[in-house]
């Protein structure tokens, strides 16, 4: 994909200490660019950062995009900024205020893009430093059935899913960035492949080679049992527009996703993750680097 801004540039990445901000913040840095993360850790960890905490184009912010003034402060020394942080907060008005070009994640672009932000909404992503609180149905079955647990699947299985490599993600966002043609569009990154709950399940089970089960279970909304065929329609994720203006493609399938999510599980403790083995932290709002 092409490289985003003329190097060297300057992005202001939130919540770039979670799971896809902080694999952008990688890919920013390996083009040459200066990355500075402004994140609270309410939802990110500086483990993600770990790989990038000594090199000398990080700064790390441990603030809040609620603060006005340190939002105002960080956008007014960069070049772009890029809002994945999961709240709203001062970050859009500060772009707009200060000529910035924006990226900014659906459940906080509402309006943003008829502003001139390039809006985007992300499908289920998989892949390494996703948070086990937040992990995709995927990622789920795949611990159980290394683990050798039953697999949940609820309904009928045949609600159709998708899902996307965390690294063909950052290179989606990547092309957006670099393309003038982004701005003001509202875009979908999500995985081409469609399957089905029960298809998955029975991938899994395949490609991992254990000996689990599939456990059928109702689907349960507010603890009554519905039929799994009364789900709310939502509209379905479409990346023909960031196909058509940018040329990405997905590079990793879905049997390539699974295996490295086999192999993660594999690797991984049962029970008790690995502690950050990093740098002390940086003082709320102050920079490092």
């Amino acid at each position: 994909m092409g490289v985003p801004m003329p190097a060297p540039a300057t992005y202001l990445v939130t919540g770039g200490a979670g799971f896809i901000g902080s694999h952008l913040a990688d890919a920013l840095l390996g083009q040459g660019h200066t990355v500075a993360v402004l994140d609270d850790l309410s939802t990110g960890a500086r483990a993600n950062l770990a790989p990038a905490w000594s090199h000398p184009r990080l700064r790390f912010v441990r603030g809040s995009v609620l603060d006005e003034r340190l939002v105002d402060e960080l956008t007014s020394r960069c070049d772009a900024v890029v809002h994945l942080a999961p709240v709203t907060g001062a970050v859009g008005a500060a772009a707009l205020r200060h000529g910035r070009p924006l990226l900014i994640t659906a459940a906080d672009g509402r309006g943003e893009a008829a502003a001139g932000a390039v809006v985007v909404r992300h499908g289920d992503t998989v892949g390494p430093r996703q948070s086990p609180v937040h992990a995709t149905l995927l990622t789920r079955l795949v611990r159980r059935a290394v683990a050798g647990e039953p697999l949940a699947v609820h309904g009928d299985g045949t609600r159709a899913c998708r899902f996307l490599d965390v690294a063909d993600a950052v290179d989606a966002l990547l092309a957006l960035l670099a393309h003038p043609g982004a701005a003001g569009g509202e875009f979908d990154i999500a995985g081409t492949e469609e399957t089905t709950v029960m298809a998955l399940a029975e991938r899994v089970l395949a490609r991992s080679g254990g000996a689990s089960v599939i456990s059928h279970l109702p689907y349960v909304v507010d603890r009554v049992p519905h039929d799994s065929r009364s789900r709310p329609a939502v509209r379905p994720l479409d990346t023909a527009p960031l196909r058509a203006l940018t040329g990405w493609r997905q590079a990793r399938g879905l049997d390539d996703i699974l295996d490295a999510a086999i192999a993660r599980a594999r690797s991984e403790a049962p029970v008790v993750l690995p502690e950050l083995r990093a740098p002390a932290a940086s003082p709320a709002a102050q920079h490092r680097g």
